[in-house]
């Protein structure tokens, strides 16, 4: 359930100053509640989270399960059908790039869901946002943290996200994998409760 923040910090982010001060996960690290941790550690955080989740939902480019023209489109959008089906997670697009209006490209372009208005307007407790493109996710997640107390999780290909609850970087389709083993040993052993 979402429960809005009192005080609005709206302005902070039209400000010249930083955002944020706090580094991008290094090689093997994971950034987990403003904390440098083992990527190790984090998985499991990632894999208690999502199995104690009521509603989770995962974000990702509409180029990895609406078309194939990105290599490795198939392959990706297997390990995202995986990890949703483990934790139980809808899989909703977003948009790669807005659409050359009035013109559009129907064929090729799509606008679906913004993920911070979606998220605004569902019952979403837990948001993972898988290959999202950086500068999109960037400011998407710093929009959800403004605003909400959705337990957000980033799975990025590249950095890291530093507004994600826990951001994993460098996480390809070996890492999900990894994440997906970790999840189903959980439901085997019985995954501990956890407070989102």
């Amino acid at each position: 359930m979402i429960t809005y923040k009192d005080d609005n910090a709206y302005q902070q982010l039209l400000s010249p100053d930083p955002v944020s001060t706090m580094p991008h996960p290094e090689k093997g690290k994971a950034l987990m509640e403003g904390q440098m941790v083992q990527e190790k550690e984090a998985l499991k955080k990632i894999a208690e989270i999502c199995l104690n989740a009521k509603k989770p939902v995962i974000f990702t480019p509409g180029r990895i399960i609406l078309w194939t023209w990105e290599e490795g489109a198939p392959e990706k959008a297997r390990v995202l059908r995986d990890l949703a089906a483990a934790i139980g997670a809808e899989i909703l697009p977003i948009m790669d790039v807005r659409p050359d209006y009035p013109q559009m490209r129907t064929a090729v372009e799509i606008n679906p869901y913004h993920g911070d208005l979606v998220i605004g307007h569902n019952k979403y407790d837990v948001a993972v946002f898988m290959a999202v493109d950086c500068a999109y996710a960037d400011v998407t997640l710093k929009i959800i943290k403004d605003g909400t107390d959705i337990y957000t999780i980033a799975l990025c290909g590249k950095l890291g996200h530093v507004d994600a609850t826990i951001t994993l970087c460098n996480a390809g389709i070996a890492k999900i994998d990894e994440l997906i083993e970790v999840i189903n040993e959980m439901k085997i052993r019985g995954c501990p409760e956890t407070r989102i």
